[in-house]
């Protein structure tokens, strides 16, 4: 399943010539662009040509103007424009042109990344796409819609994922849909015959994951003792995770937690959008800064900054430097 609208528009054969993608949510757009190049691959016996242009290296009129060199004869183009939304508002009349008449074997995707939903209503250009069903907006997923939407992912793969797996999955791997998909395909071929995906599985499968371990060592923060932290972070370096890579996470992770003790006593649902994660994660966050010091935290920051120039400028050893970082991150 793409976007219910792409889907219906696919089945009746009644595809757009033009399309507006826009959301936050890149993994649900990307699959949506997957799902309707196949579909014109399918129907036409091979794949359109494809063309990628960036807003910053093309005009718009001269992006349109593409899609009228398609030849007579072949699967036509398709033809997709990132970043739509940079142009200046009188460049983007030049869609509405092209609406009028638009080319016959080609077909035009337009992908907004930040353009929000009361935008597009409002907006001349993007307002007409959107009656005529042609603006497909893709957007984050809250807590109860992620559940059910790995549960229909699980279906796809021939499996059944409980409520309390897909919480477990969730709680072990995050939010983003590209990891949460990548885990579950391995938990259906983890799970070989067995139908049901249990939590257990989860919890089996999930210890060996890369995103996992790194949930695992930015949650342990602030845990008294520090073997916990050490444990999170051998895990990581043995399944080949980059020490930068680690020392970024750690660092996002303090910086998250200065904005959530700043943002004590704030409306859930606010200080998740101010903090750019999920609501359900706000508790356990304000928890997590609880342990600490504004004072702690700034001398973590600043450590971790250290920790940094001494990786890009040190022969040292870059798990001895974490390993120290790390000792150092305790409750305080």
């Amino acid at each position: 399943m793409s976007h219910p609208l792409l889907e219906r528009h696919l089945e009746r054969q009644a595809v757009k010539p033009l399309y507006l993608f826009y959301g936050d949510e890149e993994f649900l757009m990307h699959r949506a662009l997957l799902r309707l190049e196949a579909s014109l691959t399918d129907r036409a016996g091979e794949p359109p040509s494809k063309v990628v242009r960036d807003a910053q290296e093309v005009e718009l009129p001269e992006f349109l103007a593409e899609s009228r060199a398609a030849t007579l004869w072949g699967p036509g183009q398709l033809l997709i424009l990132r970043r739509v939304d940079t142009y200046p508002a009188p460049l983007l009349k030049a869609i509405t042109g092209y609406l009028d008449h638009p080319a016959p074997r080609a077909w035009i995707v337009l992908l907004a990344e930040n353009l929000k939903a009361r935008e597009v209503e409002k907006h001349a250009v993007w307002g007409r796409l959107s009656r005529e069903e042609a603006a497909l907006g893709f957007y984050r997923l809250r807590e109860g819609e992620l559940y059910q939407w790995l549960t229909r992912e699980a279906r796809q793969l021939g499996k059944n994922l409980t409520l309390a797996a897909a919480q477990r999955l969730v709680e072990m791997v995050g939010n983003n849909l590209a990891e949460l998909s990548q885990e579950l395909e391995k938990l259906a071929l983890f799970a070989g015959p067995e139908n049901t995906l249990a939590p257990a599985l989860v919890t089996q499968l999930a210890s060996h994951s890369r995103t996992y371990n790194i949930f695992a060592l930015v949650d342990a923060l602030g845990t008294p003792g520090f073997h916990q932290r050490l444990t999170s972070l051998g895990h990581l370096l043995d399944l080949g995770e980059a020490p930068a890579k680690i020392l970024g996470m750690l660092a996002r992770q303090v910086r998250i937690l200065i904005r959530a003790k700043e943002g004590v006593g704030a409306n859930p649902a606010e200080l998740a959008s101010r903090l750019k994660v999920p609501p359900y994660k706000v508790k356990s966050l304000a928890q997590q800064a609880a342990r600490f010091s504004d004072a702690a935290l700034k001398r973590h920051l600043a450590m971790l900054h250290r920790v940094d120039f001494q990786l890009k400028t040190s022969t040292g050893s870059p798990r001895l430097w974490l390993e120290w970082a790390l000792i150092k991150m305790g409750p305080g």
